[in-house]
């Protein structure tokens, strides 16, 4: 195999191939292109979130910019996909702090989307409450739409419940229950009107002392509210709301929807202030999570979690009743407390309709920049290779920290879990491949096979071996009983590794473009795969052996099918490099997550795209399935950790 000529990366001096556009190790940009720095425009027409104004369709926004004669601006607040609001002083009443909502300018062609925006604020008129937002005016001006709106100098709630998780410290049931009995209070009333129908944590806020009875709460954002006077045949009938939030009715037909939907919602921000997570997939009651709640929370979260609407609390009143009597129903207050109940996804045969994959979590791993993510055999745990030379891991049910390994001295690149679940190896930087007891988390030794950064690890399916690939452009097969070297292969630059099921195959990738399969049996290349245009970053069996995929930083995906390595397929999903592919362990998904900053899901057979995610601000560098088929955990290289959960 031909070497190509050689770059050093300019951050962490791993050596790459000459066309590798970024560094296999660290994931610095390495083409000429990629140096330059980029000058990021907004959909508002603002360079990189910085102070200057709001302009668009010859409309200024600068601050001192007078509305209508009447409000001046003095700051943008936040920006959402309808509209940014601008803090103002009304100057028709005493300069008081206003807000006005100003329609974004690439939607004002929009016939559709500019009748939600102004129907946004007729129904938010119509409702007069201390908990809802007050909406005094909906106007034209330059031909721009705006809503004058109350100022509230409160805190938005998603700021609390992320605050809380990121301290370890949750949320106090006591702050929680008063929380949602201000919502309650203000739905009854909204509810009179119309139906939210986007309740979530970002359009809830609140101001003031939990204890104090002056501790205020507020819900804004009507912008899907459904309005009582249109009829249902004039609303979209399409699934309307926030993935997560929505009542199960609102993810098939939003027209149809009453309170309940928002009362379910309110379920799932209640069970979120207490665990930190969304309740999708087979979760847990909340007092699992958190021993110290009383029975009384698991009963109430279930029932305003039920599936069915019917199921639920039938109001706000009774919601609100239900939690002041320690979560029963007056109807139910003869009865002794409800049980914590079992909470099990629903049968995917519902309706015949597949599941859905929601993100249940974002955290900060703390590590910096992630490398890589795997799950353990069993399912309890999962470990994230970080920047800060450490690894964590956390347990999967919790999605807590639970230890963090300590040893390598430089950043780690790649894990991976023994087959029987006693062993992690991780391999780093530093040049070394460390074995970890995860019975104790202990270090059992340490492998010196390698002059340059270590870039891949895996165990083969029996246990019996421990692969291992480095930038000096050397992979070693090592005896997973006593470490010692059983062979080696030099060239190409190994990039990246998989086992065949079977453990009789080993794929590597390289800088120079190429596949590698080895048939460990002989001891020798069994065939050689080219095609891609880029540095191999990433590459996975199928778990029952049909495919080989592999991954570059060219963009694309290409599908080998065993036993003859024919080409199959060639997927464009991403814009930039593809750092890790992953399949569920029964074979039906495949998951590729990219530099591009998204993760891309399909289904097998027919490679049909599922579901795409951009939940990570920077590149997704990893992925990987629960064994179970139930959990999905994605890394990125701004330090977050994303789970997701199949709710079917």
């Amino acid at each position: 195999m031909p070497d190509t000529g050689i770059i050093e990366c300019p951050v962490c001096k791993t050596e790459n191939s000459e066309k590798a556009k970024y560094c296999i190790n660290c994931g610095a940009g390495l083409a000429a292109d990629a140096q330059k720095p980029h000058t990021k425009t907004d959909e508002l027409g603002l360079k990189d979130g910085g102070k200057a104004a709001l302009v668009a369709a010859n409309v200024s926004y600068d601050p001192g910019t007078v509305v209508l004669n009447r409000y001046r601006v003095e700051r943008e607040l936040g920006r959402g996909g309808m509209g940014t609001v601008l803090l103002c002083r009304d100057g028709n009443n005493d300069d008081e702090p206003c807000c006005l909502k100003v329609i974004n300018p690439q939607l004002i062609d929009n016939e559709d989307l500019v009748e939600r925006f102004k129907s946004e604020g007729r129904i938010a008129r119509k409702i007069r409450h201390p908990g809802i937002i007050a909406t005094h005016d909906i106007f034209e001006w330059n031909k721009r739409w705006h809503i004058a709106m109350e100022f509230f100098p409160g805190t938005v709630l998603r700021k609390l419940i992320t605050e809380s998780d990121n301290a370890g410290t949750p949320i106090p049931l006591e702050h929680a229950t008063s929380i949602l009995t201000r919502m309650l209070d203000a739905l009854e009333a909204a509810h009179q009107v119309t139906v939210h129908r986007d309740i979530k944590p970002e359009n809830v806020m609140f101001y003031g002392d939990f204890k104090s009875p002056d501790f205020q709460v507020k819900i804004l954002d009507f912008g899907i509210a459904k309005n009582f006077e249109v009829s249902n045949a004039t609303m979209t009938e399409v699934a309307m709301g926030t993935t997560g939030y929505m009542a199960p009715e609102q993810a098939k037909d939003a027209a149809r929807v009453d309170a309940r939907a928002d009362i379910y919602a309110c379920a799932v921000i209640f069970y979120e202030m207490l665990t930190g997570l969304l309740p999708v997939g087979s979760y847990d009651p909340p007092s699992v999570l958190r021993p110290e709640l009383p029975p009384w929370v698991d009963a109430f979260t279930d029932r305003g979690l039920k599936y069915r609407a019917d199921a639920r609390y039938g109001s706000a009143a009774d919601m609100r009743t239900a939690l002041h009597n320690a979560g029963q129903t007056k109807a139910d207050s003869q009865s002794q407390p409800q049980a914590a109940p079992v909470f099990a996804a629903v049968d995917s045969a519902v309706d015949g309709k597949k599941g859905r994959w929601l993100r249940v979590k974002l955290m900060d791993s703390k590590q910096g920049r992630l490398h890589s993510v795997a799950f353990s055999p069993d399912g309890q745990t999962f470990a994230t290779a970080g920047d800060d030379s450490t690894t964590q891991i956390w347990d999967a049910r919790r999605l807590k920290r639970v230890v963090s390994l300590a040893g390598h001295k430089q950043w780690v690149k790649s894990l991976h879990y023994s087959p029987n679940g006693l062993m992690l190896a991780t391999g780093s930087g530093d040049s070394t491949v460390r074995i970890w007891d995860t019975r104790n988390w202990r270090e059992l030794t340490v492998i010196r096979g390698h002059e340059q950064p270590v870039i891949a690890v895996r165990f083969s399916p029996d246990g019996n071996f421990l692969a291992s690939s480095g930038a000096d452009q050397l992979a070693v097969l090592w005896d997973a009983f006593t470490f010692e070297p059983v062979t080696e292969v030099r060239g190409g630059g190994i990039a990246a590794l998989s086992f065949s099921p079977d453990g009789l195959l080993l794929a590597s990738g390289t800088l120079n473009q190429s596949v590698v399969v080895w048939d460990l049996m002989r001891g020798e290349t069994l065939v050689e795969l080219k095609g891609h245009r880029g540095t191999i970053t990433s590459l996975s069996f199928s778990p029952e052996g049909r495919y080989l995929l592999t991954g570059s930083d060219d963009t694309t995906i290409r599908v080998y099918e065993l036993p003859g390595f024919d080409r199959t397929l060639k997927v464009r999903n991403h814009s930039s490099l593809i750092w890790s592919i992953a399949f569920s362990h029964d074979g039906k998904l495949v998951a590729s997550a990219g530099e591009d900053k998204i993760l891309v899901l399909r289904s097998l057979p027919d490679w049909e795209e599922v579901a795409t995610f951009s939940d990570h601000p920077k590149g997704v560098t990893g992925v990987c399935f629960s064994p179970d088929g139930k959990m999905m955990v994605t890394v990125g290289r701004e330090g977050g950790v994303a789970v997701y959960a199949l709710q079917v």
